[in-house]
């Protein structure tokens, strides 16, 4: 979605209020497996200043893979899109095509959303956490004390005393 800015005039606003879908290409190979029901939301425009203000919200649903089985999960999300750029700014110039004066805002909202990804998401209720000699989380008796630690517990016991 590219919007062209010798249209957009000082104080004038270009306004969203949309389903937007993301070319599957762009997540191929990360962390998402999907998006699904996305929805733009907001408004760009100039200020009196001449920089370009974006006021932006996304929400949707991305499917990630669980952490510990692998399967798809879908994870809500909400992002808040409240930034200024001038078009001078070197940051800005991946997004900005100076030739046709031209902003790419998909760029700028896949950067947000993929700054919501959580580094693991599991629903691990469902998921089988041992088997056959392993087991994921500890089973160890909280009692039972390892005895490379038990002449510093004994220390620490006679410390309270």
């Amino acid at each position: 979605m590219q919007i062209e800015l010798n249209n957009l005039e000082i104080n004038d606003k270009f306004e969203y209020n949309q389903k937007i879908e993301f070319d599957k290409n762009i997540y191929h190979n990360k962390e998402i497996k999907d998006i699904k029901e996305a929805y733009l939301k907001g408004y760009i425009y100039y200020n009196s200043a001449e920089i370009l203000e974006i006021n932006l919200s996304v929400e949707g649903i991305m499917v990630l893979w669980d952490s510990v089985t692998l399967e798809p999960i879908d994870y809500p999300f909400n992002i808040k899109i409240n930034e200024e750029y001038s078009l001078n700014e070197e940051y800005f110039k991946e997004y900005y095509e100076k030739e046709q004066n031209i902003l790419d805002i998909m760029a700028i909202l896949w950067e947000n959303i993929v700054l919501e990804v959580p580094m693991h998401l599991t629903n691990t209720k469902d998921a089988k956490l041992s088997g056959d000699g392993w087991s994921l989380g500890s089973n160890k008796n909280d009692e039972e004390i390892d005895p490379r630690l038990a002449k510093l517990t004994e220390l620490l016991d006679e410390r309270k005393e």
